[in-house]
């Protein structure tokens, strides 16, 4: 007798789905009587739909609640369609939609459980390598959310270090009207992280800045002026002064100041004392109001942070529900349901990105930045000037740095790091947290989870530096840009990686030399099919088309063994079978920002 293979049972299924489209209701009948034919359509295709089920091992049990809401969801789409009512008369066309899209809903079950199931049990011992599994959480949708999301904690921690400095007030005030003028619609940018002497700290629309923070408006003016403001003007951009930035509650008096400073001659150029007005600039904020930002725990400071935190976070949910969207899509997932998960999988991680800026931020200020100097500097001196450099050097749109000032950098970067990728993981674990506080999970849950999110937040901040300093390395000419790219592919990379690889249980047995060869190419499958977004089906046929090409020649193996780099040797097979696959994929039209709003409202609907 033969066996009942899985390719019958599809071919069976397939038949049935193809049936419903030649059903029609029996001649003459009445409403009511129709409406009993289309349930014993229905319990009739339930019925040969287990008796498959039932030839197929392990037996997959559909739920008679499942297979209900399956069928209230068939018969809604087929009544907004034929515009439906209980008035209306039933014909068979409608009696063929609601038949096939139920069926084809239960198919779509049905195939997805065996797959799953093949991809997480089956060993084979044959050539063909076990089949990744899928899942709804996408490890690398969220690890390049988590990336870039702490990319951009990092700098802002890395560049807000200087607040902790006597003048810390001053630089806050920089990048807070900085930030004040981006939002309002100004191209503004700082330069003044260039350390120029008599340098501008910024520019906005064109017009070069000086940033003076002081106690009272004359200061704020002497320090622009040398030999303690008895000497002549500083700060000169093509033979013309640039504007001094100064409290809002210290501009008056500041440019009666500068006034007195031109009537003196101390402003070349200058004579009329009335330009103290163009040359003065009014700041967004007050000297105190500054001295706030500067401070933990502050209305001003959380303010800053919060608004810092909302940009930041709005680049990780977008990178999160863009990857998220498009692996749903290619999973099967039609538009509305890809960009729900997208919706989805966004919030998560762009929140988690917006409560770690402020809490990162609010920590920083109170002096957890300065206790980790010692920890940092002695992974800095491990590492030496070379590699320290080629680290920040990645993350700087300035001038490159080497030696003893990227060793500072560096040790700065880290700290940043550290201190971001710990609340990451504190944040995206407060609910597994609770759950453990209430007694829904056990301790050692908690404990497995929290490594899990570790791993993942490390890799994925590890893999983003990483392959941001290997992006501007190989490319340096090009900038920060490549460096970014590499960045954000690291990020997916290695925290995918990192995160199954930490839930990954390790047995150590002997193999033959094929096998070992054999494992290689699945852990290696394993690794590209999250860099590639591979879905199931796509990893079915790379595997099948790999069993076709080791089975054509039996040295490929042999060689692999004889190469001194196994891991690239693998590489080597699996990328053209797996690029020849994904030239099927279907053409992702980006949601637009309208889209995205909708879902959000329509998400936000259901959980009020």
């Amino acid at each position: 007798m033969s066996t009942y293979t899985h390719d019958d049972a599809i071919k069976h299924f397939q038949d049935l789905i193809l049936s419903t489209t030649r059903l029609s209701f029996p001649l003459f009948s009445e409403n009511e009587e129709k409406q009993a034919y289309l349930l014993k359509c229905k319990n009739n295709l339930d019925s040969d739909f287990d008796n498959i089920l039932n030839n197929l091992h392990p037996i997959f049990n559909l739920s008679s609640t499942k297979r209900e809401s399956i069928w209230k969801k068939s018969f809604k789409n087929a009544e907004k369609k034929f515009n439906y009512s209980t008035s209306y008369k039933l014909n068979s066309f409608f009696l063929q939609e609601v038949m096939h899209e139920y069926a084809q809903i239960q198919f779509e079950e049905i195939k997805n459980y065996y797959s799953t199931y093949h991809s997480k049990s089956t060993k084979q011992s044959s050539a063909t390598p076990t089949t990744p599994s899928t899942s709804k959480t996408n490890s690398g949708a969220i690890s390049s959310g988590l990336g870039i999301g702490n990319y951009g904690n990092v700098n802002k921690s890395y560049e807000e270090e200087k607040f902790h400095a006597l003048q810390g007030h001053g630089f806050a005030a920089e990048r807070a009207n900085n930030l004040y003028d981006k939002l309002s619609g100004h191209d503004a940018k700082i330069l003044g992280d260039n350390n120029a002497k008599n340098g501008a700290d910024r520019i906005v629309d064109g017009i070069y800045i000086q940033s003076k923070y002081c106690a009272s408006g004359s200061k704020c003016i002497n320090e622009c002026f040398d030999n303690n403001g008895h000497g002549s003007f500083r700060y000169m951009q093509d033979g013309k002064p640039m504007q001094i930035e100064v409290p809002s509650d210290k501009y008056d008096s500041a440019v009666q100041a500068m006034k007195e400073k031109i009537l003196k001659g101390q402003v070349d150029g200058i004579s009329d004392p009335q330009e103290a007005e163009n040359i003065v600039r009014k700041g967004h904020f007050t000297y105190e109001q500054a001295k706030n930002i500067a401070k933990a725990g502050t209305i001003e400071s959380l303010t800053y942070d919060a608004v810092n935190g909302a940009i930041i976070s709005a680049s990780s949910f977008g990178i999160t529900a863009l990857i998220t969207f498009a692996t749903s899509t290619w999973q099967g997932e039609d538009f509305n349901s890809a960009l729900k998960t997208a919706t989805k999988s966004g919030l998560t991680v762009g929140g988690a990105t917006f409560l770690t800026s402020i809490i990162a931020s609010q920590l920083s200020k109170a002096g957890l930045n300065s206790a980790l100097v010692g920890s940092s500097e002695a992974i800095v001196a491990f590492m030496g000037p070379k590699a320290s450099a080629t680290l920040i050097n990645a993350f700087r749109t300035s001038g490159n740095i080497y030696g003893a000032a990227a060793m500072k950098s560096a040790a700065k970067l880290l700290r940043g790091n550290f201190i971001s990728a710990g609340i990451s993981t504190l944040v995206l674990s407060s609910v597994d947290i609770g759950r453990a506080f209430n007694g829904k999970i056990s301790g050692k849950q908690l404990f497995k989870n929290i490594t899990s999110t570790a791993s993942t937040v490390a890799g994925s901040t590890a893999g983003w530096m990483a392959g941001a300093a290997l992006g501007t390395a190989i490319f340096p000419g090009v900038g920060t840009a490549v460096g970014t790219i590499g960045g954000l592919i690291g990020s997916a990379g290695a925290g995918a990686l990192a995160n199954k690889s930490t839930n990954k249980i390790l047995n150590s047995f002997i193999e033959d030399d094929a096998e070992k060869m054999l494992k290689i190419i699945e852990t290696r499958l394993k690794d590209l099919s999250n860099n590639y977004l591979l879905n199931a089906e796509e990893i079915d046929n790379i595997i099948s088309n790999l069993n076709n090409l080791l089975s054509s020649d039996s040295k490929i193996l042999m060689n692999m063994f004889a190469s001194s780099n196994k891991y690239a040797f693998a590489s080597n097979i699996l990328v053209p079978i797996i690029e020849d696959e994904i030239k099927n994929r279907e053409y992702i039209h980006t949601p637009t920002e309208n889209d995205f709003t909708n879902s959000l409202k329509e998400l936000l609907a259901e959980l009020a």
